[in-house]
């Protein structure tokens, strides 16, 4: 199976495949296309981490990218969640950066080959850097 496939049987169809943001179950704001790319590497990484998709399982999700590797013009999250999560879960926030920083993220991985692979592909691309 997939990545995609995968991913939407995991996320239970939520995620990337919707097509607003969602504030309290309801839809506020269209996603643009670029922005479900974004969110398509995004949502892997909750899947390949275990991080879930609450409150909590975000701000893991957030220190593991910044160890693992964010993109440039992901700044707001880098220099301003980041350090935040630092002065307010110490401990949660250091163990999923030292995390990161032994794993891969999928940023730097092209979206059309990322979709052509299965989960243990991908699963050993975050751990290793290669497919």
């Amino acid at each position: 199976m997939d990545i995609e496939s995968e991913l939407n049987l995991h996320m239970d169809g939520k995620g990337l495949h919707e097509d607003h943001f969602m504030l309290f179950g309801r839809p506020q704001v269209m996603i643009p296309k670029w922005w479900k790319k974004f969110f398509f590497k995004h949502d892997i990484h909750h899947m390949v981490t275990g991080f879930g998709t609450d409150l909590v399982g975000e701000l893991k999700l957030l220190c593991w990218e910044v160890g693992a590797g964010m993109p440039w013009y992901m700044i707001g999250e880098k220099y301003i969640k980041f350090p935040l999560m630092f002065v307010f879960k110490p401990s949660t926030a250091l163990a999923a950066f030292k995390l990161g920083r032994t794993q891969h993220s999928l940023y730097a991985v092209d979206s059309e080959l990322l979709r052509t692979k299965t989960l243990d592909e991908v699963e050993h691309y975050v751990e290793s850097g290669k497919f």
